[in-house]
């Protein structure tokens, strides 16, 4: 990654198109929550299941001419979520990457002639002691051609390291650029946008020339409210794919929203599971998984024409550039560089204590 100065945002760089238009394909895939005392098998009963599913969304048409360019699965195909674990518990679940499993997911990759999507919590030898919520792309050669951070963690929600708990030390080694990655293929400029409600994230990645917004989802399909469970009619409830809708919208780009399909055992995997969707640069859905259950959604973007017509969000920075500077956040950044809580309960604390008064 570069860490020279990012180009003015009045253009953006693509690499031409493999054809005209681009088949996105969902695979809306069982989340299975794992036992970190059996993480080994468990995660090579999942990459089997995978790449299984892999072969039957790209081999499974009744023409057998629609080939797809792109999988993509949801958060943690490989590990299932979970988040009361010990940071001890949740580095022997965290993946190498590379390693074993990107090396299968690559082999796969190429023998099916298309990227594949996915997240994972990974392991980087450069980060010892840290675990990262990563989305991963990888191309038809097999290579990772993204590797991509979650920009910023909701406290309480998982206490795995984003990019804001080590800005200096996570731009001092890849460079500004690395904050918003977008990856230029020959199917799209590609971003993910894992974090729900940062309308800011979004409006980076749009500047930066993304075309195809994709979230990667665990329990993403649930209504989150400010009111208590027994108030829920009455008070505000936010879905997690409205607002991503909204982003696509707002930055005229298409998205793509994976969400975990039930396992019909995991009581708080299974509440918010389905809504997996592919969405146009209007925001509006063009298809959408009509179940829980595993399923694929699928749709064919017309990259090209899109391409003739698309502009760089028109953002009048002159606006807000006052209030950004005299803006203090509540938690400042680099609090992962100063102390590693052990566990979940321990990162509430420490991020409380953290905050201004």
């Amino acid at each position: 990654m570069s860490q020279a100065a990012s180009k003015p945002f009045n253009d953006y760089e693509t690499v031409p198109l493999r054809s005209d238009e681009v088949t996105y394909a969902v695979i809306q895939s069982k989340l299975n929550i794992y036992d970190p005392g059996k993480a080994e098998r468990q995660i090579k009963e999942n990459l089997d299941r995978m790449l299984w599913l892999a072969d039957q969304a790209q081999y499974w048409d009744l023409r057998r001419d629609i080939k797809k360019d792109i999988l993509i699965f949801h958060e943690f195909p490989l590990q299932g979520f979970h988040i009361a674990g010990t940071r001890e518990e949740e580095l022997r679940v965290a993946i190498d990457v590379p390693g074993p499993e990107t090396e299968a997911i690559g082999r796969k990759a190429k023998q099916l002639n298309c990227y594949i999507a996915f997240g994972c919590y990974g392991k980087l030898k450069e980060w010892p002691g840290h675990f990262i919520d990563l989305g991963i792309l990888i191309n038809p050669r097999g290579e990772i051609i993204l590797q991509n951070w979650k920009p910023r963690q909701l406290t309480g929600l998982a206490f795995s390291t984003s990019i804001y708990d080590v800005l200096d030390r996570y731009v001092e080694m890849y460079g500004w650029d690395a904050v918003f990655p977008v990856a230029r293929t020959d199917i799209g400029n590609i971003a993910f946008y894992p974090c729900a409600y940062e309308f800011e994230i979004a409006r980076g990645l749009a500047l930066k020339g993304a075309e195809v917004f994709i979230r990667l989802m665990t329990i993403g399909a649930g209504y989150w409210t400010r009111t208590p469970l027994p108030a829920l009619r009455g008070g505000p409830v936010h879905n997690l794919r409205m607002d991503f809708q909204a982003a696509c919208q707002a930055n005229m780009v298409y998205g793509v929203f994976v969400n975990n399909a039930a396992s019909g055992y995991e009581a708080i995997g299974d509440w918010a599971a389905g809504a997996s969707a592919i969405i146009d640069h209007d925001g509006c859905i063009m298809s959408e998984a009509m179940s829980t259950h595993e399923t694929m959604v699928i749709n064919t973007l017309p990259l090209a024409s899109f391409r003739k017509k698309h502009q760089l969000p028109n953002l009048p920075l002159a606006l807000f550039t006052d209030m950004h500077k005299r803006y203090q956040p509540k938690i400042a950044p680099n609090g992962l560089l100063k102390y590693l809580p052990k566990d979940q309960a321990d990162a509430i604390a420490y991020f409380k204590s953290l905050m201004k008064k």
